[in-house]
């Protein structure tokens, strides 16, 4: 989403490794791979989300024990929308990013249009059916996402659906587009939970390829949540409100002078 390169902030852009079992080698029949979307985008339209969450980041080079930066904030989605850091240490530039990813994420989360140009849904992405996968010992579909658009909210990388509840576990891929000439490639995980009836955007890992200064790791963990609202709203076949997948902002940020 930031000569000094302020390259924590280009990390941020961004808002491990997985273990799966492919079962069936062979594409799913048009008509499962269609029963499938159908029944996730359904699920997506109907699950609730918290409208409060505190969140910490965590801002470091991949693979080293040393945090650069560190934040906690939490941020409000009701209209209007509001967001506030509540503690951080290490690098000043770790706030700075932090306010701008919240400000991201609140303007798409009350943006129907922006929402719905983020969705994982068939206007934004092709399926297609990689077969059974094992995470964490459950059993899901794992879907291939490839966006119909170059567009930074987009993944171009795989999609873990429960086959009992049909929403998203897990996903994991590159951005379809990067956001800064700076920032080369950004691979990023997404970890999703369902607790009574809400669906939870519960962690995030991103590494971005940063141009003159090398790999780049930004994580974010869920620690708290409130209560649950209703943002998803269904028109057609078309999901056009915002869900916890949606609020992953990424701004296109530019490096700039301490």
């Amino acid at each position: 989403m930031r000569t000094t390169l302020t390259l924590t902030m280009l990390l941020l852009t961004a808002l491990a490794s997985v273990t799966f079992a492919q079962g069936s080698p062979n594409p799913a029949p048009p008509a499962q791979l269609t029963f499938i979307v159908e029944k996730m985008e359904r699920a997506q339209s109907e699950i609730s989300s918290p409208n409060h969450v505190v969140r910490d980041y965590r801002l470091s080079r991949p693979n080293s024990a040393k945090v650069d930066s560190y934040v906690t904030a939490e941020v409000d989605f009701r209209p209007p929308g509001k967001y506030a850091v509540k503690k951080h240490s290490g690098s000043s530039i770790g706030e700075v990013v932090v306010r701008r990813i919240l400000k991201e994420e609140v303007d798409m989360a009350l943006s129907i249009e922006k929402s719905a140009a983020a969705a994982v849904t068939r206007k934004n992405y092709a399926f297609s059916y990689l077969g059974d996968a094992v995470l964490e010992g459950h059993s899901y579909y794992l879907l291939r996402l490839d966006p119909k658009r170059k567009q930074p909210e987009l993944i171009s990388g795989q999609a873990w659906v429960d086959k009992q509840s049909f929403l998203i576990r897990r996903i994991e891929g590159q951005i379809a587009k990067s956001p800064s000439w700076w920032v080369k490639k950004i691979h990023i995980e997404l970890d999703f939970a369902t607790t009574q009836r809400m669906w939870v955007l519960s962690s995030m890992e991103a590494v971005a390829d940063v141009r003159c200064v090398g790999p780049q790791e930004l994580t974010s963990h869920v620690l708290d949540y409130g209560t649950a609202s209703v943002v998803a709203a269904q028109i057609g076949h078309e999901v056009h409100a915002p869900s916890p997948l949606l609020t992953v902002a990424i701004p296109d940020l530019e490096p700039k002078h301490e």
